[in-house]
């Protein structure tokens, strides 16, 4: 059995400027992760526990990871997040980032399913509403170094 056994669906969602109607519209650049390792717990209400952190999803993502776009199957490369947001052909990259971006004229937020949950023209509400597992994106540690460089992911 592998280290990584689990896929993740994940969604950096933009605001994007239609060129022909000049309307604001949501996209959802969609990649698949195959090769990942999550490791969510659920605890029990925060009343009845009494810890704040009682929920927890901490993600596993390998440098090497597989990851393909979820509708066309094609190839993704990992971007840092700024530089992902300021692209403007994001059709081959994905990213990890915290909430929504602070850039000026960038408008993007990042969040995951656990398995392969392919929803284009979705917003997040509704993606909630279809999947158990959707978390939101609250710390990114990178770890370049050692034997198995991989980004650790917390998330709730």
């Amino acid at each position: 059995m592998s280290m990584f056994p689990h896929t993740i669906t994940v969604y950096n969602v933009s605001i994007e400027t239609d060129k022909d109607t000049l309307a604001d519209k949501l996209t959802n650049h969609i990649t698949i992760l195959r090769g990942v390792l999550l490791d969510a717990s659920k605890a029990v209400n925060v009343r009845e526990s009494g810890l704040e952190g009682a929920d927890a999803v901490n993600l596993y993502i390998p440098f090497s990871v597989d990851a393909v776009d979820g509708v066309t199957g094609k190839p993704k490369r990992y971007i840092p997040p700024l530089a992902f947001w300021r692209m403007e052909d994001k059709s081959d990259a994905w990213t990890l980032s915290v909430g929504g971006t602070k850039t000026p004229g960038v408008d993007g937020s990042t969040f995951f399913v656990k398995g392969e949950a392919v929803e284009p023209d979705q917003r997040v509400e509704v993606i909630e509403m279809m999947y158990d597992h959707v978390c939101d994106i609250t710390k990114i540690d990178e770890k370049d170094f050692g034997g198995l460089p991989h980004f650790e992911v917390g998330a709730n």
